[in-house]
């Protein structure tokens, strides 16, 4: 397995994609707010759940995106410090997947509004997806050379899963609206 000899080099190299993935998640995180301003009359007690289950993971995925950018560019950021950092965040992650998972199940037991594909997206994905991100959390405490492309292929991943999803909750949004009240 090979080691970066130089983590500031190494880091310099991805800075314009860090800049790019963070703008673009806090974009969406905007869009987001934007789309559930203007989608708030759909939203009722009975649909919170719903909402909820499309919502979370999606701005989450998103805020993830924005703070690993955030980290990878911290100019006196180490690859210990980031990799415990990353450890820590896939770790947290998969505790408050939880959260959304028992969400998932609430809604499925009440509305049945919940698909195969909500699970595979709103859970099973972002699973694997935060086990990697600790996974290269532990290649940047060793230095591997390989930890900066497993990074950017989870961090990636999961912007496409969040766009992904904020597709699912504005076709969600528009199908709560043609509802007859």
């Amino acid at each position: 397995m090979a080691h970066f000899t130089s983590f500031t080099a190494a880091a310099l190299t991805w800075q314009n994609f860090y800049l790019l993935v963070g703008t673009a998640a806090a974009t969406l995180v905007g869009l987001m707010f934007v789309a559930l301003t203007f989608g708030s009359s759909l939203v009722t007690e009975q649909t919170s759940p719903t909402a909820r289950s499309f919502l979370d993971p999606t701005f989450n995925h998103f805020v993830l995106v924005l703070l690993t950018a955030c980290l990878v560019l911290i100019p006196t950021m180490g690859p210990a410090l980031l990799g415990v950092l990353l450890l820590l965040i896939g770790v947290l992650r998969i505790v408050f997947l939880f959260r959304i998972y028992r969400h998932m199940r609430a809604v499925q037991r009440t509305t049945s509004d919940i698909e195969m594909s909500d699970w595979i997206t709103g859970v099973a994905l972002p699973l694997v997806l935060y086990l990697a991100l600790g996974v290269t959390g532990v290649g940047f405490v060793t230095c591997c050379a390989q930890a900066f492309n497993a990074l950017a292929a989870v961090i990636l991943a999961l912007l496409l899963l969040g766009v992904f999803g904020a597709w699912e909750l504005l076709v969600w949004m528009a199908i709560a609206r043609a509802r007859p009240k």
